[in-house]
């Protein structure tokens, strides 16, 4: 008889769920869950963050776990600790973590006795490993990619190898997952998380994600990519699939193969991605359109030079950045834009030529973000040594709430600021008069009702 194991998303203070009321399916957990499933394993997963369950009623979905694992990013590193301390009290199960702060601050978890291990990197191989080794009652002893902890001591076992056949990954067990709580801006969701390569060369100074999984360019095959996409439609009803791999215009053969395949097959969804405009050109785009690509994310980031190359190490160029939004809206592709504010040289100047020029490229959505130094990244690293890091409560990071000291502006200065630039975007008449005409003036209102409502 198989183990039963929980796979728990911890409920915390999410930015863009709480800003935009964005809430999707934690698409890491899906994939953990296949591989558990594959292998034979009982799973079960709570999304706490949309479903909010009381302590009481926690407990009683877990009563039967054997084995909990708890992801969690930075911002809800502690709500994490919290369940994991209350299911090791309350039900004695073996607690083991993994994510993204816990990969880079293992022993934040394991200094406290309710956390049993620590899951580095990539979790699809590590997780079933452990598993079987747990439920055969053996030792976690040479398991890569965990950091465990035998009587007392703290013992690592090294990091484990990227996997490299992303194809023989089985696809997220989204039916596991509470669906019908997902929105997007108020919406129900008809919108899916999809992951098409993993791994980044890019190394930008604030990112952790490269560092997470690697910057090296990982690709699933075209048939394989298309092949999730149809099954998401047919078993999902899903009319828009999100790609949220790092850069998906990296590689320009694999993209023109996926686009082909969708077109072969007469698949009829939506999808976006997110992508550097030094990597797409005008035939790239007009084949992904006619494909269905209807939206393109760019980190455009900062209108400084020298914040964007030097700080941020974007290592893009701004004429490329207009030319690629030009481009993008010609197609007939819409576009969101990334920016950030708060580097620590930054000045209010700074800040409100990044508006001007959020204003100027006019994608159809942007967003504003408060620059945050994740643990692992270089950012993080620069500013503990110089003293910058303003407070180490990690509730704080959601990159909506000034963590990082400025030498020009107050962290109450940078708030209103953030505040201004979502507002000073979105009430342009122009940009109302745009959503009005494709009848979505609900949106404008979610955005600019959630914006005014800051960090309440």
């Amino acid at each position: 008889m198989s183990y039963t194991i929980s796979l728990v998303n911890p409920n915390a203070a999410v930015e863009v769920v709480k800003r935009l009321g964005i809430s999707t399916p934690p698409l890491g957990l899906g994939y953990l869950a296949a591989a558990l499933r594959e292998k034979g394993f009982r799973v079960q997963i709570i999304d706490d963050l949309v479903e909010k369950l009381s302590f009481e009623k926690l407990v009683e979905r877990l009563k039967n776990s054997e084995i909990v694992g708890i992801t969690s990013t930075t911002a809800t590193f502690n709500s994490a600790l919290r369940y994991a301390k209350m299911i090791k009290e309350k039900l004695g199960a073996f607690v083991i973590m993994g994510g993204v702060h816990v990969t880079f601050r293992p022993f934040d978890a394991l200094r406290h006795d309710f956390v049993d291990a620590v899951c580095m990197g990539e979790g699809e191989e590590t997780i079933a490993e452990v598993a079987e080794r747990v439920e055969a009652g053996k030792s976690l002893n040479g398991v890569e990619g965990v950091i465990y902890r035998d009587k007392g001591k703290i013992v690592d076992n090294g990091p484990r190898g990227f996997i490299e056949d992303l194809d023989s990954l089985p696809f997220p067990a989204f039916d596991l997952m509470p669906l019908e709580k997902y929105s997007l801006l108020g919406q129900k969701l008809e919108q899916f998380p999809m992951i098409t390569s993993r791994g980044c060369p890019f190394a930008c100074r604030y990112c952790s994600s490269s560092l997470f999984l690697g910057r090296r360019f990982r690709a699933r095959s075209a048939k394989n990519v298309v092949d999730e996409m149809e099954w998401l439609a047919e078993n999902f009803g899903a009319k828009h699939i999100a790609f949220g791999d790092d850069t998906f215009t990296l590689n320009r053969k694999r993209v023109f193969e996926i686009c082909d395949e969708i077109k072969k097959r007469g698949l009829d969804v939506e999808w976006s991605c997110s992508s550097r405009v030094d990597t797409i050109n005008e035939e790239m785009l007009r084949k992904m359109r006619e494909a269905g690509c209807s939206v393109i994310y760019y980190g455009v980031e900062s209108a400084n030079k020298e914040i964007l190359n030097k700080y941020y190490r974007k290592r893009i160029k701004l004429d490329a950045v207009k030319r690629a939004i030009e481009i993008t809206k010609k197609v007939g592709i819409e576009t969101v834009c990334s920016f950030i504010i708060g580097a620590p040289h930054e000045t209010k100047k700074d800040v409100k030529e990044t508006l001007k020029l959020a204003i100027k490229l006019n994608p159809d959505y942007a967003q504003f973000s408060i620059l945050t130094p994740y643990p692992g990244t270089e950012i993080y690293e620069e500013a503990k040594e110089k003293g910058l890091i303003l407070t180490e409560n990690f509730d704080d990071y959601t990159a909506g709430k000034p963590v990082l000291k400025n030498l020009y502006m107050t962290s109450e200065e940078i708030s209103k600021l953030l505040k201004h630039c979502y507002l000073r975007f979105y009430i342009r008449p122009s940009f109302i008069w745009k959503e009005i005409r494709k009848g979505r003036l609900k949106v404008v209102f979610e955005i600019l009702k959630r914006a005014m409502r800051g960090e309440e």
